[in-house]
């Protein structure tokens, strides 16, 4: 698995895929984006200019609520994820 530097998180977003309504097949361009998932993977923090280590508040395991248009789509061992910074994350998922 991919390990996240600093204040990176790596996410497995839930694909909606098609949609029926009415019969009428939705294709995937026209859906919104998701905007939840699951962390697998945090990064240790970050260090600020003054040297002080920021430890992560959102941990693997987590369900999160991010930014619509936040982070890289990427694709590890056959798989896609979202890669973003904590900073695009808006809550934790109770």
């Amino acid at each position: 698995m991919l390990k996240p530097l600093e204040d990176r998180l790596i996410v497995a977003v839930k694909e909606a895929g098609e949609q029926q309504v009415g019969g009428i097949v939705i294709a995937q361009a026209q859906e919104e984006k998701p905007v939840t998932g699951k962390v697998v993977a945090a990064g240790p923090g970050r260090v600020t200019e003054a040297g002080q280590k920021l430890a992560m508040t959102v941990k693997e395991g987590d369900q999160v609520l991010f930014d619509k248009f936040a982070g890289q789509a990427i694709e590890v061992d056959g798989q896609n994820y979202l890669a973003l910074r904590e900073k695009d994350v808006i809550g934790i998922l109770a």
